[in-house]
C-alpha cells in the first residue's frame, strides 16, 4: 500500500477493492500518517474504517445507490486532501470528507426497511 493506492481507489471505486484491501489501505494511512507526523492520513484511515464497518454491518455487501454515492466523494475530495500543499490544510479536508461520508451513510435509507 502507498500513496497510489489511495489514488487508485478515487480513480476505481470502493468497488474494486476487497474489503481486506480496504483494511490494509486503512493500515497504511494510519502508519504513515504517525510515522510521518501528517495528520490527514490518520483521518483519511478513519475514512476507510468507517466504510469497511460499513460492508462488514452489512454482510460484505451495501446499496448500490449508496457505493456510487460514496464513490463519488472520495473521488472529488481524495485528489484535493492530498495535494494540499500544506498538512494543515489536508487534515480539515479530510476531516470534512470523513464527516461527509459517516453523513451519507447515517442519512441513507434502510434498504431493508420496507
Amino acid at each position: 500500500m502507498d500513496l497510489s493506492s489511495l489514488r487508485q481507489l478515487t480513480e476505481q471505486g470502493i468497488g474494486k477493492f476487497p474489503p481486506v484491501r480496504l483494511t490494509d489501505l486503512s493500515a497504511w494511512c494510519w502508519d504513515f500518517g504517525e510515522a510521518t507526523g501528517d495528520a490527514r492520513f490518520l483521518s483519511l484511515s478513519r475514512v476507510v474504517d468507517v466504510i469497511v464497518e460499513l460492508f462488514e454491518s452489512n454482510s460484505g455487501q451495501a446499496p448500490t445507490a449508496l457505493v456510487e454515492q460514496l464513490d463519488l466523494l472520495l473521488a472529488q475530495e481524495i485528489p484535493a486532501i492530498l495535494d494540499a500543499k500544506a498538512p494543515e490544510q489536508g487534515t480539515l479536508l479530510s476531516r470534512q470528507l470523513r464527516e461527509a461520508v459517516v453523513q451519507a451513510i447515517h442519512n441513507f435509507p434502510d434498504p431493508w426497511q420496507y
